[in-house]
């Protein structure tokens, strides 16, 4: 297939530029593939990123559709797009969607939220004619879970979902669960960006009630001043036991994994959560609430770790202690697991929905 593949790409890390990496870098290696990066935060390397409308962010956006342009214009077989989810973010991508319309190409809609049909409702009647016309004209739209698929459908027709769960990097894939205990301490780890909508606040607060037995390890890029202070304030309070590495990548990140004993997600939004996935393909236990966005498509309890209410401190804290006793029992299940979400996996479900969508095939 002749692909044109549009999303935002790493740097900055997160789930979905990790995503489209993987994706775009696999089905470039069996089909001809042509890249349109749509990240504007690097433009803005060392100041913080302009307010939405503003001047300095629009002209931006509109360099980056300039410099595009010849690209958009080729003739392709289909037009692979990672979009976002709210009104602003679905329509960075609307140029793109109408130059697929015009030259008559199907396109395909891959989001990594289970918030497109809240943003949905919650959006003018206006903003939710201008969605539904570029979301319905799609030729698939591509979700992360089946519990996403169900509020989609409200919004599209159900013959036009794809369900398609994320893929992990396969260097972090260990064949056997790593001896881990170390003195009888508990190693806990948080690997995301750390921000209030990932619930760190509350795994602050959990982690106080953890005592002595437990450290934890934080990898991520801190969100704002508020979080650094409450930051200096846990390692302040528990020397020795909390440790901040920052940004981690590639082996510094599998290595991270492989030293701790559970991962710990207690996000309030969360499209699936692709540090669910490594957690398995490295054999850690995993705390997180399974009613929050598409994480109970991929995270049972009792099985993969133990769930917890994100909101709750108290709630983190005692399924970590759950966890924590049967830390070797899902290890192997989370090993077993994580052999669906290799990228190998990943790239051939994108690839069958992209070939699906040129036939015109159902879900």
């Amino acid at each position: 297939m002749k692909i044109l593949a549009i999303g935002p790409l790493p740097p900055p890390l997160h789930g979905q530029s990790i995503a489209d990496r993987m994706a775009f870098d696999s089905l470039a290696r069996t089909d001809d593939v042509t890249v349109i990066d749509t990240t504007i935060e690097r433009g803005f390397a060392g100041d913080r990123l302009p307010p939405v409308w503003s001047p300095r962010r629009l002209a931006k956006i509109a360099a980056l559709l300039f410099r595009d342009a010849p690209k958009v214009c080729r003739r392709y077989d289909v037009h692979y797009m990672s979009v976002g989810v709210s009104f602003r973010t679905l329509m960075r991508f609307a140029p793109y969607m109408t130059a697929a319309l015009v030259k008559g190409e199907p396109y395909v809609l891959h989001t990594h939220s289970a918030m497109l049909y809240d943003n949905f409702v919650a959006s003018s009647p206006m903003k939710r004619s201008i969605m539904a016309f570029f979301l319905r004209r799609a030729a698939r739209v591509i979700v992360l879970g089946d519990r996403i698929a169900g509020s989609t459908a409200r919004i599209v027709p159900p013959s036009r979902i794809s369900v398609c769960a994320n893929g992990v990097d396969d260097s972090l894939f260990v064949h056997e669960p790593a001896e881990r205990s170390s003195g009888g301490v508990v190693r806990v780890l948080f690997l995301s960006n750390l921000m209030e909508a990932k619930g760190i606040f509350e795994l602050f607060e959990a982690f106080r009630l953890l005592g002595e037995g437990y450290t934890l390890a934080l990898a991520g890029a801190v969100e704002n001043e508020a979080v650094q202070r409450e930051l200096d304030r846990l390692l302040s309070d528990c020397p020795g036991r909390v440790r901040y590495e920052g940004v981690v990548t590639g082996e510094a990140k599998r290595k991270l994994l492989a030293q701790s004993d559970i991962l710990v997600l207690p996000s309030r939004n969360e499209g699936q959560g692709i540090v669910i996935l490594e957690a398995y393909a490295t054999g850690c236990a995993v705390v997180t609430d399974p009613s929050v966005g598409g994480i109970g498509d991929v995270f049972r309890d009792g099985v993969n770790g133990a769930a917890c209410n994100h909101s709750d401190p108290r709630s983190i804290a005692e399924a970590v202690k759950c966890a924590a006793v049967r830390v070797a029992f899902f290890a192997k299940n989370n090993l077993k697991e994580s052999l669906k979400y290799s990228s190998g996996a990943f790239a051939a479900r994108i690839k069958n929905i992209l070939e699906e969508s040129l036939r015109g095939g159902s879900h």
